[in-house]
């Protein structure tokens, strides 16, 4: 029977390359969704790795670090640092501004670091030497056509771009870096609300341990010593902002995969029953020579399937051009879509909708007269 489909495939060779491409399309937006949703996942993660230490410091009932505004006391990092275990506490501020540019007005997460917590890879430019100076992400930078050395004006104080950074991007929302002289200087100069006690001026602390502390240890005693503060492993935080991703578009992106998989049973439910009512005449002669529905329909079900199989490395690439493309058009969005464990649920998908594809033209086999083969 699997010689028989390799044959009918084989024979019309350009129909076969047709459907495999047709296929592929749905495969590829299967992982091009999937590919999303990792790729959002990752650049939660990534806000709280690439900030380093063994140890991150929030303020009390704070338990993740993009979603959630958290205010440290300014002695918390004198206490977190008494503690026995911890070398430095380095303190982390953020801060959500807008960015007018182009007459667009664009949300801007704004990290404040001294001496950790700088962005890990900076792709054209330098490090903060000084006051007035930032870093910002890639896609601001390529969305408003900014380059080290222009100025970048928020709330009528200027900055001067000193680098660009990749991969410093969250929740659709571009970061950018500057230091806590700038900080102090932005509150004082800017246009901001008249009192600027309403802003943060400590928001995390990055904690690096003593050589040989044990991290539970001193997690432990941090938060028995200072109660005004919880700690994380940075494993654990990263994590926890994942869930909050999860929370917020989870729904929405399994709604959208799910559409895609019924995409898929349609499509190659119309081409199995194209396929199947333009040969009417040969499964009329294998119903003469023996073969039943039930076999008949598995004949279709295996073609459907090694189609199915053959148009998923078609799905692949075209799913890692589309990605690649759109990384180049706004690096602000991050697309994964060869990550092992979506990928393995889009080939379990891909065989889900061979399968119930293979169902459409059921009915249409079942009705095949095996005397048609002797009409003229």
């Amino acid at each position: 029977m699997l010689r028989l489909v390799l044959r009918q495939l084989a024979l019309d060779r350009t129909k076969t390359a047709l459907t495999c491409v047709a296929i592929g399309g749905v495969v590829a937006l299967l992982l091009l969704l999937e590919g999303f949703e990792q790729g959002l996942y990752e650049q939660l993660r990534r806000t709280v790795l690439d900030r380093g230490g063994s140890l991150i410091v929030t303020q009390a009932g704070v338990s993740n670090m993009t979603a959630a505004r958290s205010v440290l006391p300014q002695l918390a990092r004198e206490e977190v640092e008494s503690v026995d275990g911890v070398r430095t506490a380095h303190p982390l501020t953020g801060l959500p501004v807008i960015y007018p540019g182009k007459g667009r007005k664009t949300p801007i997460f704004l990290v404040v670091y001294d001496t950790a917590g700088a962005p890990s890879r900076i792709v054209s430019g330098r490090a903060i030497r000084g006051e007035r100076e930032i870093i910002i992400d890639r896609s601001l930078a390529q969305r408003y056509d900014l380059y080290p050395g222009d100025p970048l004006v928020v709330s009528d104080f200027r900055f001067e771009i000193v680098g660009v950074s990749e991969g410093t991007a969250a929740l659709f929302t571009p970061f950018a870096f500057i230091n806590y002289d700038s900080l102090i200087d932005f509150y004082l100069e800017a246009d901001l609300a008249r009192d600027i006690s309403a802003f943060p001026l400590l928001s995390f602390l990055v904690v690096e341990l003593s050589p040989g502390a044990d991290r539970a240890a001193v997690l432990e005693a941090i938060e028995d010593s200072v109660p005004s503060v919880d700690v994380f492993e940075p494993s654990v935080l990263a994590n926890n902002d994942v869930k909050v991703g999860a929370a917020l578009f989870g729904p929405t992106l399994w709604l959208l995969k799910g559409i895609g998989s019924v995409i898929g049973i349609l499509v190659v439910g119309m081409l199995m029953f194209a396929s199947v009512g333009g040969r009417l005449r040969e499964l009329g002669v294998l119903k003469a020579i023996g073969f039943g529905n039930r076999r008949l329909f598995v004949l279709v079900a295996m073609e459907a399937v090694i189609v199915t199989v053959l148009s998923v490395p078609i799905g692949i690439g075209l799913a890692r051009a589309v990605a690649t493309l759109i990384g180049r058009v706004d690096p602000l969005y991050l697309i994964l879509p060869l990550e092992p464990a979506p990928m393995l649920r889009t080939l379990l998908a891909c065989l889900g909708f061979a399968v119930f594809g293979a169902l459409a033209p059921a009915r249409t086999m079942s009705r095949v007269d095996p005397a048609l083969v002797f009409h003229s």
